[in-house]
């Protein structure tokens, strides 16, 4: 176990080190207080001009808000170079379930998290998975997927990436035909992806660098 600035010590003990912290998971959020701890020590070093804090989420959790206390979310949501990327498990609810065997229900959950991280104006991103175990209407449900974005912000899909799964070594053999069929899936989802951020923004819009594209309101 190491404390928030035991890890800002071996950070800053390299020799060559990145200008990005990035705390990650599984979901960083089972303790929530991490984010501001490091926030607080990042500030106390007088890192906070140099150092970007990066912190994944999987949108599987409300810690954030049901254990922190109201000074520890004001810190968050006011710190300087802090952002936050989400992970949207699937773009439906059987690509949810099949991605996280986890009940459809909590496919719209995720929705009503991230919009919580962007009314806090937070600096804020998004990754989708598109692996599915069905090519049924593929186009149709991804074009659902994107209105769905758009319902929390209608610039959310261009601060989306679309997150490629491949099978690594180590689990070849434990892949079976179903999670192979998935992956062809998530191509014919890639493309359909692309074709409805075509169809809704212009091509200055799409060509723009994801941190200029306005979230916040």
């Amino acid at each position: 176990w190491l404390t928030a600035s035991e890890l800002v010590d071996l950070y800053l003990e390299q020799t060559d080190r990145p200008t990005v912290i990035d705390l990650t998971g599984g979901q960083p959020d089972l303790t929530p207080e991490w984010v501001p701890w490091m926030i607080q020590e990042i500030q106390t070093r007088g890192l906070e001009d140099t150092v970007y804090l990066w912190s994944d989420d999987n949108l599987s959790t409300d810690y954030f808000w049901r254990y922190l206390p109201a000074n520890d979310v004001d810190l968050v949501r006011n710190a300087k170079n802090y952002g936050r990327v989400c992970c949207f498990k699937g773009f439906d609810e059987a690509s949810f379930s099949f991605n996280t065997l986890a009940d459809e229900s909590l496919f719209q959950r995720q929705f009503d998290l991230f919009r919580r991280f962007v009314d806090m104006g937070i600096d804020l991103y998004a990754y989708v998975t598109l692996t599915s175990p069905t090519s049924d209407q593929v186009a149709d449900r991804v074009r659902r997927f994107v209105d769905r974005l758009q319902t929390v912000h209608e610039n959310l899909p261009l601060r989306t990436v679309p997150l490629e799964i491949q099978v690594f070594a180590p689990v070849h053999s434990r892949v079976k035909q179903e999670q192979r069929e998935a992956l062809k899936v998530q191509q014919m989802a890639v493309e359909a992806w692309c074709r409805e951020l075509e169809d809704r923004y212009s091509l200055d819009e799409r060509i723009s660098p994801i941190t200029a594209v306005p979230l916040a309101e």
